[in-house]
């Protein structure tokens, strides 16, 4: 059974560094105090899910006004292919409209990356554009940025 939880500054240090090892495949890595700096934000949206008593997922948004933009998004990989992306994003999505009054939902994200394309894509997100170059790969090579947009109904 999944639960999820909001994520802020008063995590505890198993959560905490189950977040570090979770966000660590992003490249480049976000640094601890970069973590403790969006765990604090007052523009920020952290929300976890717990499977199995464990933190498994995580979702991190920053707001502004009536726009969140996903900024971060991850499932442990021995999780992955359960559609538990989907769930903490739906459940994220409900708390954003209900106490944030937030009416679209923003992201980018590499063109590599099928699996999450395919998640936005199943989630009814929009393909708006895209940014030519914009991430560093590992090799130094640059990637494309695929730019989407999600508008929420304004009755949840």
């Amino acid at each position: 059974m999944s639960s999820f939880i909001l994520l802020d500054n008063t995590l505890t240090t198993e959560h905490f560094q189950r977040l570090e090892i979770l966000q660590n495949p992003f490249h480049p890595a976000w640094s601890s105090k970069q973590l403790q700096g969006q765990l604090a934000s007052s523009k920020g949206l952290n929300m976890g899910l717990i499977q199995d008593q464990q933190l498994v997922g995580f979702v991190f948004y920053q707001i502004l006004f009536e726009q969140a933009e996903i900024l971060q998004v991850a499932i442990d990989p021995s999780y992955q292919q359960r559609g538990l992306a989907a769930k903490l994003l739906l459940n994220s999505f409900t708390h954003l409209q209900r106490h944030k009054k937030v009416e679209s939902v923003l992201l980018e994200v590499r063109a590599s990356n099928l699996a999450a394309i395919k998640l936005y894509e199943h989630l009814t997100f929009s393909l708006d554009g895209r940014r030519k170059r914009y991430y560093p790969s590992v090799d130094g090579s640059r990637e494309d940025a695929l730019l989407y947009t999600k508008t929420l109904l304004k009755n949840a």
